[in-house]
């Protein structure tokens, strides 16, 4: 009889043992399964972040400019042409470009202008202008490549009220709110 009591016992304990096996693997595997749903949520997260980022920045990146010559306004003129390709005009928009020299030397004149609303379409800006001229669709105005010291720089406001603004590098930034103040 005592045999079979130490043979129970015996059964027991192998049984406690595997059971305890079993519930340590199943305890590693439901953490290794929330640290996995943990990552896809950090994912899911990440993404959403960056699709709500490309929508905040849809009208903004509509809205481009380069340094061109051209017959603008009855004559040859030297400037820039902004195209803001988006549905919805912008606000505010304010374009300079420093002062500065041509490869050759030729002096390159300092634009300031400005526009509390400039709805979609292409514009002129130069240096005898403060206020953008509207550019015909079929107009052909004449890119100046290769040289960054005719570029311009653009701040504005999209549709949405989100301040942007446009480095002479091409960067788009969002502007902060101490940016506005």
């Amino acid at each position: 009889m005592e045999f079979l009591a130490d043979l129970g016992e015996f059964v027991g304990a192998i049984v406690g043992m595997v059971t305890l096996v079993y519930v340590m693997r199943a305890t590693r595997l439901s953490g290794q399964a929330v640290r996995d749903a943990q990552r896809m949520l950090e994912l899911e997260g990440e993404r959403d972040e960056r699709t709500i980022a490309l929508q905040e920045r849809r009208q903004a990146t509509q809205v481009a400019f380069w340094p061109v010559r051209g017959e603008v306004d009855g004559g040859f003129q030297w400037g820039i042409e902004l195209v803001n390709s988006s549905d919805a005009p912008v606000f505010g928009m304010e374009l300079s470009r420093s002062e500065g020299k041509a490869g050759k030397g030729t002096a390159i004149p300092e634009i300031q202008a400005s526009a509390k609303i400039l709805p979609p379409g292409r514009y002129f800006f130069s240096e005898r202008k403060r206020w953008p001229i509207h550019v015909e669709p079929g107009k052909v105005l004449e890119p100046i490549p290769g040289n960054t010291v005719y570029m311009a720089s653009v701040t504005f406001t999209d549709c949405d009220g989100r301040g942007w603004h446009r480095g002479v590098d091409g960067h788009l930034q969002r502007k902060t709110e101490d940016d506005l103040v």
